[in-house]
């Protein structure tokens, strides 16, 4: 019941934050006459990689610190959080999300370190609690992510 009550004042709070934000952006992109200044239309106003990278480091930073109240989410330390997706049989298949703004792997700097040391320490925590006999950790450059934000697949058989 607790459950049902957090997910439903998640939900109230972030689907009209969402549609604030969509009318908000097509209210932009249209020029407004006799403005002092006219930038320049954006490229790709609606790129949906683009889009849901925003909305997750949104929910990210509106959700730190209880971001395991949320269904599927199994781990959060205060730079990572990583995510259980279903999986084939006996294999297990997590996504672990940095808490930091980095687009993908190309974008990383050294003042990034923190954040993807500890990425590693959860995907290592998640193999020796899940006693992996193997697995694979990956992440995707920006051409193949369908999110635009920096996260790594731990999949594994246990």
């Amino acid at each position: 019941m607790a459950a049902k009550l957090r997910f439903g004042r998640i939900i109230s709070i972030l689907l009209p934050f969402l549609i604030g934000f969509l009318l908000g952006a097509a209210l932009m992109h249209r020029p407004i006459p006799n403005a002092p200044v006219e930038l320049p239309p954006a490229r790709h106003p609606w790129n949906p990689k683009d889009v849901l990278g925003l909305l997750g480091s949104l929910g990210i930073r509106a959700m730190a610190g209880h971001l395991e109240s949320i269904p599927g989410v199994v781990v959060e330390t205060d730079r990572t959080f990583a995510i259980a997706l279903p999986a084939r049989g006996n294999q297990v298949h997590y996504v672990l999300v940095p808490k930091k703004d980095i687009r993908d792997i190309g974008q990383v700097s050294s003042e990034d370190q923190a954040y993807l040391t500890d990425a590693f320490l959860v995907a290592r925590h998640l193999a020796e609690k899940e006693s992996l006999k193997s697995y694979r950790l990956s992440t995707n450059d920006r051409s193949l992510q369908t999110v635009a934000y920096l996260h790594f697949h731990l999949v594994g058989d246990r």
